[in-house]
């Protein structure tokens, strides 16, 4: 069978840097992870240096340089069959479609979601990137992404074979809890889930402590 992996979660959580150790290592290996932020940058310099001297149209056709990229290697892994792995965010329901392809399409679907304790971190952290050269995303995109990504994913937590929810908060990484079809495999104690993912993540809290995977 196939399989979709999808890493997902708040800005500055480690999806780029963190993301790939938690995939099989031959997809980490081959190199298989899209990472549209990271594309977008390259696309983006590309352009200035190839005389494109505005910064609003190098966004732009940057932009739908990694749209048309992202939906032609959709496309043909599915008429393929082959193994699929990309990163991004998850805040409104069209880009639920692409993991509901895949999994209509007969594939086993996972995803891993890196949290942190609030915004005032996530922003912290993409502000400490952006001034290595990372990429910068802007507060109110922070915060939508940070929010975001929690409420869809409260909501659409079944329709994965597997859900693996980590806090990166803190240089340890802890392993929040690992749902197999929705149902918890192993959790923390549900007494001291972090508050994000109480607040955030209630539909799972409930399922975790009505199983006792937390207890």
């Amino acid at each position: 069978m196939p399989c979709l992996y999808i890493i997902t979660g708040s800005n500055g959580a480690g999806k780029s840097t963190v993301g790939p150790n938690y995939l099989p290592d031959y997809i980490r290996t081959s190199n298989q992870l899209f990472d549209g932020d990271k594309l977008f940058m390259q696309k983006r310099s590309e352009l200035w240096k190839n005389g494109i001297k505005s910064h609003k149209e190098c966004k732009k056709l940057a932009f739908e340089f990694v749209e048309q990229t992202f939906d032609r290697l959709v496309d043909e892994a599915l008429a393929a069959g082959s193994d699929f792995t990309y990163e991004g965010h998850f805040t409104n329901e069209a880009t639920w479609d692409i993991p509901l392809r895949f999994k209509e399409a007969g594939y086993d679907i996972q995803l891993i979601f890196f949290g942190l304790r609030d915004t005032d971190l996530s922003e912290m952290r993409v502000v400490a990137r952006s001034r290595e050269g990372g990429h910068y995303v802007d507060p109110m995109t922070v915060a939508s992404n940070f929010f975001g990504n929690l409420e869809k994913l409260n909501k659409h937590f079944r329709m994965f074979n597997s859900v693996q929810i980590i806090d990166t908060s803190e240089a340890a990484h802890e392993v929040l809890t690992v749902l197999q079809e929705g149902i918890p495999m192993s959790a923390v104690d549900s007494a001291i889930l972090p508050g994000w993912f109480v607040q955030g993540l209630p539909d799972i809290t409930a399922v975790i402590r009505k199983t006792g995977s937390g207890s």
